[in-house]
């Protein structure tokens, strides 16, 4: 649960950005070059910004965001925490001022709510399990009271969306948890939320757009819905190059086998421009992405060796594309007719026990053997 909220932090960084306050142009400049993946011009106008417009209500925490994103791309994990944690440290004393000041304009509210909350990634990857809760929750309190009592901020949507569809796909402790505060633990109802934020809100449409993506295609299965929103993203930030793969895999799952080829031809180019940092990330994820391409293909044997070559290479922090690997893996096997080494991929796609629907279809797999694409 926490790793969904503190996405919607995050994406609360980058939300109520419109023509209302003074510096907003030069705020969305920054954030624009974020998204595209130019981290250095977005620190630098984000940093400039905070100097020319100390009063916006969201430049302190996108600034933070962004230098810590950037820290990713060069430095250690460890690394990155201090420069998070120390920028948060000081934009807190930032919003406790902004609060006093401002204290009629929900807006800062929001943002105060998501710089508390965000301290929980550098707890979460300190593995402080307490205290990750404690700052998670604590960010999350204010940002619900913010959207019951302002419910025409849509931006504010996205959060709440997100902790309603992870309780109503969690136990039911949690769903019992998360209706103490008032909220409908039901993924229809979080996915409705997610998509009004996707549809209708100032910047909360971007994150809500990737989440949308990535839940469509790895949780629900559903790549024809994911397909709308990670086209739009790619084709208004075509250097981002996560936004560019959720492109690629819903291209290849619905069968658009030219903007697939086109899609993975510009995505080699992208990941030769990226930091030595993140080819380690991303290399396997696109290596994964040519395995299932050439498996919708039905070259099995090539499919088979890519994909290895994915789960031997395998460095990223977040484990749903791994999963899929593994299931892909034993898909792979299974065509070429090694039943036994497909059912020990089933049980590796199982062993990883996240939320992705690769765990469902292995265990599926593994009463009743795959027998090929529909």
């Amino acid at each position: 649960m926490i790793r969904f909220f503190l996405c919607s932090l995050l994406s609360l960084t980058f939300s109520f950005a419109s023509d209302f306050y003074k510096g907003d142009s030069l705020v969305l400049k920054g954030v624009y070059s974020f998204y595209n993946y130019d981290f250095d011009e977005a620190v630098d106008i984000l940093t400039n910004a905070r100097e020319e417009f100390p009063d916006h209500p969201g430049v302190h925490l996108i600034w933070a965001a962004s230098r810590w994103v950037r820290a990713q791309s060069t430095l250690s994990i460890e690394e990155t925490y201090t420069i998070l944690d120390n920028d948060l440290k000081e934009i807190n004393l930032v919003y406790d001022d902004l609060i006093e000041k401002y204290y009629y304009d929900p807006t800062y509210l929001l943002y105060q709510g998501s710089a508390i909350g965000l301290k929980a990634r550098v707890t979460l990857g300190r593995k402080q399990w307490l205290k990750t809760l404690y700052h998670a929750y604590k960010g999350f309190i204010i940002i619900e009271d913010v959207a019951d009592k302002h419910p025409d901020v849509i931006d504010a949507q996205l959060p709440i969306g997100i902790i309603e569809y992870y309780a109503g796909i969690s136990n039911s402790m949690l769903k019992w948890a998360v209706k103490i505060y008032g909220l409908n633990a039901s993924k229809e109802s979080g996915l409705q939320k997610m998509n009004l934020a996707a549809d209708q809100s100032e910047w909360a449409w971007i994150e809500a757009k990737s989440i949308l993506s990535n839940l469509y295609l790895w949780v629900e299965d559903e790549p024809i819905l994911a397909y709308a929103h990670s086209k739009d993203l790619a084709q208004k930030f075509p250097n981002n190059f996560y936004f560019n793969l959720l492109y690629l895999e819903s291209s290849i799952r619905t069968s658009n086998e030219s903007v697939s080829i086109s899609i993975i031809k510009d995505m080699d180019i992208l990941l030769s421009e990226l930091s030595d940092r993140q080819r380690e990330w991303y290399s396997p994820y696109l290596t994964y992405e040519k395995a299932l391409y050439a498996f919708y293909q039905k070259d099995y044997k090539t499919a088979l060796k890519l994909v290895e070559i994915t789960i031997e290479k395998y460095a990223a922090e977040l484990d749903i594309i791994l999963a899929n690997a593994f299931l892909l893996q034993g898909m792979c096997y299974e065509m070429l007719d090694n039943r036994g080494k497909a059912k020990a991929s089933y049980n590796k796609c199982i062993d990883i026990g996240n939320f992705s629907n690769a765990i469902e279809k292995s265990k599926l797999y593994l009463k009743q053997p795959f027998a090929g694409l529909e």
